[in-house]
């Protein structure tokens, strides 16, 4: 894995939940309005930083499908663009679709990626094959610790009254794995991200997840 995340992100809002098992709709649709290039300041929080990992690892390692939309906006262009994002997981197993193609498909030993852009918000895996699902996490979540820990750290880190992170770049960096200024919100019964917004050098990505189920088949996991 490369030492800097790409992501994109994105997920949901407003859940409705069906005893934990059946899909949840979301009951707001991303807004296609020009987002603002302006975002709030972040004081750094320490105390934060236990939780935001909590978070990101309990992402990384629960069970469900998603399917939701990815949104960019350019700086000085009208019209954004963007499309469907989907992804299903049961550790070891896990797919990724953005925008109709296969970004990766993990079953335990066996991976393949296409994270060379930064269209895409997560570290979508580490290539090639011979390390485990366990493995891969532990990795993403050295670095998504040393990116909010310490004095040297790359982010600050906030959170929201309502369970939302909030991260703000320290220093600029040419590999800025979210951006200069991002936000993710994850949901509290599933354990997946939700929502996630990500301001970059140009452009603002959107993710925003309409539609989590937590009832996961082997059908879920081939390629539309």
């Amino acid at each position: 894995m490369e030492r800097a995340l790409y992501v994109a992100l994105g997920l949901i809002v407003g859940v409705v939940v069906v005893l934990g098992l059946f899909v949840w709709q979301l009951d707001d649709e991303p807004s296609l309005d020009a987002p603002t290039t302006n975002f709030p300041s972040v004081n750094h929080d320490p105390d934060v930083v236990a939780p935001f990992t909590a978070a990101w690892e309990r992402w990384r390692t629960a069970t469900f499908v998603v399917e939701g939309t990815w949104t960019r906006t350019v700086d000085n262009v009208d019209e954004p663009f963007g499309g469907s994002l989907y992804t299903a997981q049961d550790p070891p197993r896990r797919l990724v679709t953005r925008l109709g193609s296969t970004v990766e498909q993990i079953d335990d030993q066996l991976a393949t990626c296409d994270s060379s852009s930064d269209d895409v918000i997560a570290p979508p895996c580490v290539p090639g094959s011979g390390v485990s699902y366990d493995e891969r996490v532990r990795m993403e979540m050295d670095l998504v610790r040393e990116y909010v820990s310490g004095d040297a750290r790359f982010y600050d880190l906030a959170r929201e009254e309502s369970g939302c992170f909030r991260l703000e770049q320290v220093v600029p960096r040419l590999a800025a794995p979210w951006g200069r200024w991002a936000e993710f919100c994850f949901d509290e019964e599933s354990g997946a991200l939700r929502r996630a917004t990500v301001r970059r050098q140009t452009a603002t990505d959107l993710e925003v997840i309409v539609s989590i189920r937590t009832d996961v088949t082997d059908a879920d996991f081939a390629p539309s």
